[in-house]
């Protein structure tokens, strides 16, 4: 079975597809894919081509201020802007959604979302606002929106980088990420099924984020259809062996 990339342009978001060649209009399960902070839509072609292999269509935008919408905003606005990304890749998801079902590309509703670090947070705040996603996979991301936000900007005062927004600001755009904050809301998931991975040694996003996370819901007996997978001695980056078990956990979920 050959797999092909293809070039897309949804609404204003350019994307690549990737999926069987003898079955480019046809409709498939459906995983769209969220790249990480600095990261583009080209870096995930690895593991969508595993995810293609084997019957999926896969869909890889590239998220505002990066990739082929990088635009000519410095690195410290694109700092500030993180969260303001996290939103707009929701609002993309929604136009992505519907171009797929506008294009009979989706079969039966069979649509999953997954990403990595950014991505994978990306991933969590979409349970809270889309209950026709089926599955989704969070790759070294984070479901605790507000505490990754301090820890954000504990980091960038860290590199010495002024801070643009007064205390008062600052706690009213954290107030403002409640809504998008799995952990916080964790009646969201609502059974769907879920994949947590992450490096138990990953100094960027916080191993302890996706632990703490999946003993809440442990503890909240929601954890049936949820599988937390930590990889022992891996700092930030998906190994092959994460994208393997993610693409068998999407093959039994989705």
């Amino acid at each position: 079975m050959a797999v092909v990339i293809e070039e897309r342009q949804i609404e204003h978001i350019p994307t690549l597809i990737v999926h069987n060649q003898t079955q480019q209009v046809a409709p498939l399960p459906v995983i769209v894919y969220f790249h990480g902070f600095t990261s583009a839509k080209e870096q995930n072609l690895s593991l969508a081509y595993l995810l293609a292999d084997i019957g999926y269509r896969v869909v890889l935008p590239d998220a505002m201020h990066h990739g082929a919408r990088r635009g000519e905003v410095n690195e410290d606005q694109i700092q500030f802007d993180f969260w303001k990304i996290v939103e707009q890749n929701l609002v993309d998801l929604h136009m992505i959604n519907s171009w797929l079902i506008q294009n009979g590309l989706v079969e039966s509703g069979r649509l999953g979302i997954a990403g990595t670090s950014m991505g994978g947070m990306t991933t969590a705040a979409a349970l809270t606002q889309y209950s026709w996603i089926q599955a989704v996979g969070m790759m070294m991301g984070s479901a605790k929106a507000q505490d990754m936000a301090r820890y954000l900007l504990k980091g960038i005062e860290q590199q010495g980088i002024e801070i643009p927004f007064s205390e008062a600001e600052l706690e009213t755009q954290l107030a403002a990420l409640r809504k998008i904050d799995l952990s916080e809301q964790p009646e969201s998931i609502d059974g769907r099924p879920l994949f947590i991975w992450h490096g138990d040694q990953d100094p960027v996003v916080p191993f302890s984020h996706a632990q703490e996370f999946f003993e809440e819901l442990e503890a909240l007996g929601m954890d049936e259809h949820v599988e937390f997978v930590r990889e022992h001695g891996r700092d930030h980056k998906v190994s092959r062996q994460a994208m393997l078990q993610l693409t068998d956990w999407f093959k039994r979920h989705l």
